[in-house]
C-alpha cells in the first residue's frame, strides 16, 4: 500500500522544494492542498499516513488563513490514524502553539536539508500513526471575571469540576500541594466565584511570621497586651469581614494556635490577644499546607480533631512536573499576561523554547514557570521568544538531568532507574535547602519522617548526619 503524504501550505513553492525529498526518503506519493476544503477532500479520499502542516508566518490577509481551522479539523474531526509534521522556520506563531504542541508528532525546519529529512524519516518510522482525537487529553476550565485556567491533566480535572461546584457554598476547604503549585491563585478564584466576591480576600502565609506573632496576626491584640503592642490592632479574621481568609502553611501553627483555629471553625468565635471578650468571624476559611497533614497527625505534630475537621473537603494540587500536558498552555497564559502588563508584543516562539519548557523539571512549580516567562518576555526583542531570554540555570539543569538519565538507563531495571532518580532529587533538594531536614521535607511535600526513611533507604544517613553520596 503506498505511503501517502499531504502538504498543507499557502506557499506553492514549498511543494517544489519539499516534495522530491519526501518522495525519496519517506513517501511513494505526495500531494499538495492549499485550502481546508481541498485538504478535507484529499484526507477523506486517500487516508494519508502523514499530513505536513505549514505553520510559517506569511503575508496573506487573515481572512485567507485556514490554519486555525485545519488544526481544529485535525484535532476534532479526523477519525483515522495519521502522523502530523509541523513545518516551521524555527518559530511558531503564538496563536498556533497550544494546538500544534498537542497534535504534532515531529517538526521539520524550513528549508529542509537532506540530513533533516533523514532524521525525520527515521523518527516517523518509529511512530505508530494515531487517531488524533484519542491522542489529545481531556481538558477542563475554571475562570472568573479576571482570569481563566485550563488544565489537560487527568488528576486536575476532578479538582476543577469539584471546585467550580463548591466555590459558592460556605464551607472550609483544605488545599495541599508543594510550594508554588497555585494554592493562592486557586483560593483567590474560589473567592471570586463565591457570593463573597465583593468582600475582602485576605491571604496570610503563616510560615513567613515569627511564631510569637502568629496569634496576634490572626486574631488581633489589645494595646499593652505584650511588649511592643503600643496600640490595638485587628487580626486577619476580623479584617476579612464577610469575605475569604486564606491561611497558608498551617502545618507550622503551634498547638495553642491550632486549638484557637479549631474554635473559630466550629463556633466562629475568637478572642484578640489580651482580651477576654469573644468576637465573631463571618469569613469563609481556606487553609493550605505544603506537606501531608495526615502524617503530621499520626506523629502527634498536628491536632487530630483539627485535621479531621479540615479534611472534609481536601484538594491535592499536583506538582508541575506531574502536569506535563499543562506546561505549554500555562506558559502561553503567562506570556499573554506579562505582555499585557508590560505592553510588550510576542508573536512568535522558537521551537527550542517549547523543548526547554517541557524538559525542565520545574522544582519551583508554577511560580518558577511564571517568573521565567516574565524574564523571557521582558528580555525579548523583535516580538520573538527564544531560549536566549531564559535563565542559564534551566539549560544547565536540563543538561545535567539528561546526563543522569542517560547513565541511569544503561543496564538498569525500572526499579533501579526510579531509585536513582529519587536519590538524585533528594540530594538536589537537600543541597538547595542547606541540608535542613524540615525545609527539605517541606519542599518535597513529604514529612520529616518520610524524608528520613528515604535517606536511610539510600544510605544518606551517617550518625544522624547527611552523608553525601552521588554514586548510583
Amino acid at each position: 500500500m503506498p505511503s501517502l503524504g499531504i502538504i498543507y501550505t499557502f506557499d506553492s513553492k514549498l511543494e517544489a522544494i519539499l516534495k522530491p525529498g519526501l518522495l525519496q526518503q519517506i513517501h511513494s506519493q505526495v500531494s499538495l492542498a492549499k485550502s481546508l476544503p481541498e485538504l478535507m477532500e484529499r484526507i477523506q479520499n486517500a487516508s494519508p499516513a502523514t499530513v505536513y502542516l505549514d505553520l510559517r508566518p506569511h503575508d496573506l490577509p487573515s481572512e485567507s488563513d485556514d490554519r486555525s481551522s485545519v488544526l481544529s479539523y485535525l484535532r476534532e474531526i479526523c477519525e483515522f490514524p495519521v502522523n502530523v509534521v509541523t513545518i516551521l522556520d524555527q518559530f511558531l506563531p503564538v496563536e498556533y502553539v497550544e494546538t500544534a504542541n498537542f497534535i504534532t508528532d515531529a517538526y521539520l525546519e524550513f528549508p529542509p536539508v537532506p540530513e533533516e529529512l533523514n532524521l525525520l524519516a527515521e523518527e516517523l518510522s518509529q511512530l505508530e500513526p494515531k487517531i488524533i482525537p484519542e491522542s489529545l487529553p481531556e481538558s477542563r476550565q475554571i475562570f472568573d471575571h479576571r482570569k481563566q485556567v485550563t488544565t489537560y491533566t487527568p488528576e486536575m480535572i476532578p479538582i476543577v469540576d469539584q471546585i467550580s461546584k463548591i466555590a459558592r457554598h460556605n464551607v472550609t476547604l483544605l488545599l495541599i500541594g508543594e510550594t508554588g503549585t497555585g494554592k493562592t491563585t486557586l483560593a483567590s478564584m474560589i473567592h471570586e466565584l463565591s457570593p463573597r466576591k465583593d468582600e475582602p480576600f485576605q491571604n496570610i502565609a503563616c510560615g513567613a511570621l515569627p511564631s510569637d506573632l502568629i496569634e496576634s496576626e490572626l486574631f488581633g491584640h489589645l494595646r499593652g497586651s505584650f511588649t511592643g503592642a503600643e496600640r490595638s490592632k485587628i487580626g486577619r479574621f476580623e479584617a476579612a469581614g464577610k469575605g475569604t481568609l486564606l491561611l497558608d502553611e498551617i502545618d507550622i501553627l503551634s498547638p495553642k494556635d491550632q486549638a484557637k483555629l479549631l474554635k473559630v471553625i466550629e463556633t466562629g468565635q475568637f478572642e484578640p490577644v489580651g482580651s477576654t471578650e469573644s468576637r465573631i468571624s463571618e469569613a469563609r476559611l481556606i487553609v493550605a499546607a505544603n506537606v501531608e497533614l495526615d502524617e503530621l497527625t499520626r506523629n502527634n505534630k498536628f491536632r487530630s480533631d483539627l485535621y479531621y475537621r479540615l479534611n472534609v473537603l481536601q484538594f491535592r494540587l499536583p506538582a508541575l512536573r506531574e502536569r506535563p500536558n499543562d506546561i505549554i498552555p500555562l506558559s502561553l497564559l503567562f506570556i499573554k499576561e506579562c505582555c499585557q502588563q508590560h505592553a510588550i508584543s510576542v508573536t512568535k516562539i522558537h521551537r527550542k523554547v517549547l523543548d526547554l519548557l517541557k524538559q525542565y523539571s520545574w522544582p519551583g512549580n508554577l511560580r518558577e514557570l511564571k517568573n521565567q516567562i516574565q524574564r523571557a518576555v521582558l528580555f525579548s526583542s523583535n516580538e520573538e521568544l527564544t531560549t536566549h531570554e531564559f535563565s542559564p540555570n534551566l539549560f544547565q539543569e536540563v543538561q545535567r538531568d539528561s546526563q543522569i538519565q542517560s547513565v541511569a538507563t544503561e543496564n538498569q531495571t525500572l526499579a533501579d532507574q526510579v531509585a536513582h532518580n529519587e536519590k538524585h532529587l533528594l540530594l538536589k533538594s537537600l543541597s538547595e535547602n542547606g541540608y535542613r531536614k524540615t525545609a527539605t521535607a517541606k519542599a518535597l511535600g513529604i514529612s520529616r519522617v518520610g524524608l528520613y526513611k528515604k535517606m536511610r533507604k539510600y544510605g544518606m544517613l551517617d550518625s544522624g548526619k547527611t552523608k553525601l553520596q552521588t554514586e548510583s
